[in-house]
């Protein structure tokens, strides 16, 4: 699999730049020749893993929740697309809970 920095466009607008996986042997994606490549699945992504913690640690009341987990930028047919990965296929998410000891 090979790589290629790219300017993605966000959904709110804002361009950054990224390195995307794209499949190796022939493509005809035509990355390379856009300016800037929309991110599909971003903000669905966030999300889903967001609401779920949230929903998972509701009823240990905590007063800080830190969530550490990777999105995988890759070049398929509808463009860039993020998925949440981890190593050898499986997702990996790091969730902190901190009480700071108030009523």
């Amino acid at each position: 699999m090979s790589s290629q920095l790219v300017q993605l466009e966000m959904p709110d607008g804002q361009v950054l730049w990224a390195t995307v996986a794209e499949e190796d042997g022939p493509s005809d994606s035509g990355l390379g020749e856009r300016l800037t490549e929309k991110l599909h699945g971003f903000q669905e992504s966030l999300q889903v893993v967001a609401t779920n913690v949230r929903d998972a640690v509701a009823s240990a009341r905590p007063d800080e929740v830190s969530v550490e987990f990777g999105l995988e930028l890759a070049v398929g047919s509808e463009g860039v697309m993020a998925a949440v990965v981890g190593g050898s296929g499986k997702a990996a998410f790091t969730v902190t809970l901190t009480w700071n000891g108030a009523a």
